[in-house]
């Protein structure tokens, strides 16, 4: 596994809007194996292998990470902001974090005042960034409205092959679906593999789309992140530990073929799997991708992760490693034989 260029998806700023730091890494690291890279214009990269045959795989995992976004100055020099994605304002109170503008980033605090820290709930608009401006003309000056902020953390390793970082959500996917991909070809996959790093999954699905109606594939694996329930006052629903493997979706939108193909190729490689059941949106790419091209079959292979959506996410190297694995080998057997239809008469 290229831990190296793991750390460097991870360390590198992606907010939504501003994903190019990531989707650069993607096309530096498989330049001289791919056949061909697909841009679409939102800014989604889709990298190519075999692109020669007539079936298509889509993988997919989305670059980008929740943020904040400046849309203001007060007269003090701080900066006012709004939600970014689906960001947890509570948890921004107090912290470093990075302005990140067009070409440069600056280090910042967010403020911190006897009102936030007695509010029972606390919102974007309550939020303001101190980064040593004395005044609005010059912070504007320096920071132009739409500028992204996100929390000062990085990627680190823990006990037990646990790693935490900043937006795991969804960089992680990025990584293994790349890695995946790249093994997959070495080990003479014949199918076309089509992997997309797309954008604005955080709030809008625009590269979800965009991509899916460029590459037109024959079935789409997507690769996210699900919630593990494993820690101290966990309340998510089903039983999702970190560490126990990738885990399968069980849902109405997950073609059933796919499926039980995916289990089949986890039970023999004897790697572990888990489960959760979502009854119908994913909340994922996934949700976009089935409404392209009359209706594209998808099925969910998730990460799992603690402390969703915060700046201290928690994974496994363990669960990344198997589900490249599994993934790779996923990806060899699949071909244009095989019919999808959940049932025929």
């Amino acid at each position: 596994m290229n831990k190296e260029l793991l750390r460097k998806i991870i360390s590198t700023p992606s907010p939504v809007g501003m994903e190019d730091g990531v989707i650069k890494l993607v096309v530096q690291n498989a330049k001289n194996v791919a056949d061909d890279f697909i841009y679409d214009n939102f800014g989604s990269v889709t990298t190519v292998y075999n692109k020669d045959s007539d079936f298509k795989i889509g993988l997919m995992a989305h670059s980008d990470e929740i943020s904040l976004i400046v849309n203001g100055y007060n007269h003090d020099g701080s900066l006012t902001v709004t939600n970014n994605g689906g960001i947890k304002a509570r948890l921004y109170v107090g912290c470093k974090v990075r302005i990140v503008c067009n070409d440069k980033i600056f280090k910042g605090v967010m403020g911190v005042n006897n009102s936030l820290t007695s509010k029972d709930k606390v919102s974007a608009d309550d939020l303001f960034v101190d980064f040593g401006c004395k005044s609005k003309e010059e912070a504007a000056k320096l920071v132009p409205l739409g500028s992204f902020i996100i929390h000062d953390t990085d990627f680190d390793e823990l006990q037990n092959d646990f790693i935490t970082g900043r937006a795991f959500d969804d960089r992680l996917g990025v990584f293994i679906t790349q890695e995946a991909s790249l093994k997959a070809k070495l080990e003479g996959a014949t199918s076309g593999i089509y992997c997309t790093a797309s954008v604005g999954e955080e709030n809008s699905g625009r590269g979800a789309y965009s991509s899916s109606q460029f590459v037109k594939p024959d079935v789409e694996i997507i690769v996210d992140v699900t919630f593990a329930n494993d820690y101290k006052g966990a309340d998510e629903p089903g039983t999702v530990n970190v560490g126990d493997g990738g885990v399968i979706c069980i849902g109405t939108t997950i073609n059933r073929k796919l499926k039980s193909m995916l289990e089949e190729t986890a039970k023999e490689l004897n790697l572990p799997i888990q489960y959760e059941v979502w009854p119908g949106r994913t909340g994922t790419d996934g949700d976009t991708v089935i409404k392209t091209n009359n209706g594209v079959p998808i099925v969910l292979f998730s990460i799992p992760l603690r402390y969703m959506h915060s700046p201290i996410e928690i994974a496994s190297y363990k669960d990344v490693e198997s589900m490249i694995e599994i993934l790779s080998k996923f990806i060899i057997k699949l071909n244009g034989s095989i019919d999808f239809k959940p049932y025929s008469f």
